[in-house]
């Protein structure tokens, strides 16, 4: 990516940033990570490294990189969580503008300059990037080539596109520390940036969005999210209700689109139940998700689909058995289509 191809952008003094990146038992990808942020050409950087209580060599490899680069700032604390982690890190921000990092994942190196000087000529308080996983990385350079057209939405706009498309994650934006210097990350929560972002969302009347895939996420890590269903995920139910009540102000559109994503995620939490049996012996899981999603779906709002239909109008049992025969049914096809 050539810097003179967006010199247009780069005509303002630009202010410190923090970076947050919360750390645990990541000793393989750690060092990829930050070698990332201190070779951005945006160099007025505070870097903030919070180690939550790692087992392996995440915490001396900190250290030692903190050694090297005066801009580091480390700390270690107990394992509480990412959330905690984060909230570690936003009290010892000192930077006008914040930004996330997972450890392991990593960054474009022209990413904040980017995201900074575009915030900054159109006086925005957010300002988004696009994410490219890093198993579709070695076509990076090829999607980079892509025309260079960033964006600047409304708070409706941003709203529909983050429902429509599940970009809830924080890491994929920087904010003006005036925006979020009230926020806080609720610990324990494993969608901690669904609350976070539509917190945010609701208090900038604009954001801006840059197309670019200047974010790698790394997808072949496992991690809480990442992991096989468990319930522990059923908690997060409670992230789908806050979306449709958090977007009650907006048209009616945005309300169907959130109701919309409630509905998906409802379906979603209730489908793995039946390949994971075990986890629900007594239906105990499925008949409240059941329940749930017959109350919600609406085919007047257009909020359904065929399986919440299903899901809606038959017996649990038919419904898995279905659920698992299309399961099979696309296994299969995906087999004679490798042949």
């Amino acid at each position: 990516m050539s810097q003179n191809k967006y010199s247009c952008l780069f005509d303002h003094k630009m202010p410190l940033l923090s970076v947050i990146v919360p750390v645990y038992n990541v000793e393989a990808y750690l060092a990829r990570c930050i070698d990332s942020i201190i070779n951005q050409t945006y160099s007025n950087l505070e870097i903030i490294l919070i180690d939550d209580g790692s087992t392996d060599k995440s915490w001396s490899i900190c250290e030692a990189y903190a050694k090297k680069d005066s801009r580091i700032i480390t700390k270690q604390q107990s394992n509480s969580g990412s959330s905690v982690a984060r909230n570690t890190g936003l009290d010892l921000a000192t930077g006008d503008y914040i930004g996330f990092i997972d450890s392991d994942d990593w960054i474009d190196r022209n990413m904040f300059q980017l995201m900074l000087s575009f915030l900054l000529k159109n006086r925005l308080h957010v300002v988004e990037c696009g994410v490219i996983d890093s198993k579709s990385f070695k076509f990076y350079f090829d999607i980079k080539k892509s025309s260079f057209n960033p964006l600047i939405e409304t708070q409706e706009e941003g709203i529909k596109r983050l429902l429509t498309s599940n970009n809830f994650s924080v890491w994929r934006r920087i904010y003006s520390k005036k925006i979020i210097q009230d926020l806080r990350f609720i610990p324990g929560k494993i969608h901690q940036d669904v609350f976070f972002t539509i917190d945010v969302l609701n208090k900038t009347k604009r954001q801006g969005y840059i197309p670019l895939p200047l974010y790698i996420y790394n997808n072949e890590n496992e991690s809480v999210i990442r992991s096989p269903y468990n319930t522990q995920k059923m908690d997060a139910k409670d992230a789908l209700y806050y979306i449709v009540d958090q977007t009650k102000k907006y048209d009616d559109k945005t309300k169907a689109i959130a109701k919309k994503y409630l509905l998906e995620g409802l379906v979603n939490h209730y489908n793995p139940l039946f390949f994971h049996q075990y986890l629900d012996k007594d239906y105990k899981h499925r008949n409240l998700l059941k329940k749930e999603i017959s109350e919600q779906l609406s085919i007047k709002d257009g909020n359904y689909s065929l399986f919440s239909i299903l899901a809606k109008i038959l017996p649990c049992k038919i419904y898995g058995f279905i659920l698992k025969f299309n399961a099979l049914r696309i296994r299969i096809k995906l087999m004679l289509f490798k042949r």
